[in-house]
């Protein structure tokens, strides 16, 4: 054909089919979350309070590498071969300069809240 061995016209068409692969999966994982604009508005009407000291909660972001993975109590939690593709929607950024979750958080206990509604891009 084109002077190549069978052996790497072979191994060519493999590595494309990876390469499809991965861009497919990635394809499918971003059509999962979704990102808006930085507003002030987000933030209107969503002042917290901790749960357990009842002190207002801080405002502000929250990255979360490979996605919230969550697991109900009772079941077991995420491990070591948890991936990507379990986490939950509007957790995971893909994106260059990657956007966050608004979150708030109480520095006395400890706490996080995340709204994983959407993701927000700077």
């Amino acid at each position: 054909m084109s002077g190549l061995p069978d052996s790497a016209l072979t191994m060519i068409l493999l590595f494309l089919l990876i390469v499809l692969t991965i861009l497919w999966a990635l394809y499918r994982l971003s059509r999962r979350h979704v990102a808006v604009a930085h507003r002030p508005e987000l933030w209107q009407g969503r002042n917290y309070r901790c749960p357990s000291c009842a002190t207002p909660m801080r405002q502000g972001w929250v990255m979360l590498g490979r996605g919230a993975i969550f697991a109900p109590r009772g079941q077991t939690p995420p491990g070591t071969f948890a991936h990507i593709g379990q986490a939950l929607d509007n957790t995971i950024s893909l994106a260059w300069r990657p956007a966050a979750n608004m979150a708030w958080h109480c520095p006395h206990c400890r706490l996080l809240l995340i709204d994983h509604d959407k993701l927000v891009r700077p």
